[in-house]
């Protein structure tokens, strides 16, 4: 049986989707949560060499918070180990932020204007088999890649999906499910643009959902088929 080590920063940022899908394609997951003790952050990461695929989820503070960096910083340090091993990981939207960093990039803070909140599309690379959208995103900072890494997506806005030998990142959401995001306005309500609302959020969700579940396991398939070559 193939496993998946699944990182969340925070109780709420569920594996939701990401996780049902790869219980269905016959994962053994164990998940890490990073600040179940928000006094007592726990970076001591299981060994990644003992998994298949690593996938590390969103959060609700800034990659680049100096108050964040006693657990960020050693948590960036395991990326750079993990992309040294090979081992094939897919970082969501924080994730993706702390792959970027483990690289040799960064995360700013994105323009008001450019902040986004609810449902996306982008334009992706014509070889990429994953769809346009529409994605769940919820993000005020922004990837910045060093020279070299291939974006595979972008809206303009920011870079939405990239790839680095065994390594992808995301600022999207492809995990976010109805009772997930519900959690997130519950608890981050005030990260809420004033163009939108909690409600709002839910009901795109709600109407979307099918769409989403597909467009998730699509993304999901094709990391494990063409980027960890994991036969499940």
């Amino acid at each position: 049986m193939p496993r998946a080590l699944l990182i969340s920063h925070e109780p709420a940022a569920a594996p939701a989707l990401i996780g049902v899908v790869l219980g269905e394609r016959g994962f053994d997951v164990e998940r890490h949560v990073v600040l179940a003790d928000p006094v007592r952050p726990d970076t001591d990461f299981p060994d990644p060499r003992d998994f298949d695929v690593v996938v590390a989820f969103g959060s609700f503070a800034n990659a680049y918070d100096v108050a964040a960096q006693t657990w960020v910083a050693p948590e960036v340090d395991f990326l750079r180990g993990l992309v040294d091993e090979d081992v094939p990981y897919l970082g969501v939207c924080f994730g993706g932020q702390l792959l970027a960093r483990a690289l040799g990039g960064s995360v700013e803070r994105a323009p008001d204007e450019e902040q986004e909140v609810g449902l996306v599309t982008f334009d992706a690379d014509e070889t990429l088999p994953v769809p346009a959208g529409p994605w769940f995103t919820w993000h005020e900072d922004r990837i910045v890649l060093p020279d070299g890494i291939p974006v595979l997506a972008h809206n303009g806005k920011a870079v939405q999906l990239f790839r680095n030998g065994r390594a992808v990142g995301t600022q999207f959401h492809p995990e976010a499910d109805h009772a997930t995001v519900a959690s997130w306005v519950q608890l981050g309500g005030d990260h809420l643009p004033e163009h939108t609302s909690g409600a709002e959020l839910l009901q795109d969700l709600e109407v979307h959902q099918a769409h989403l579940r597909r467009n998730c396991e699509d993304l999901v398939d094709w990391f494990l088929r063409e980027v960890a070559e994991v036969d499940a």
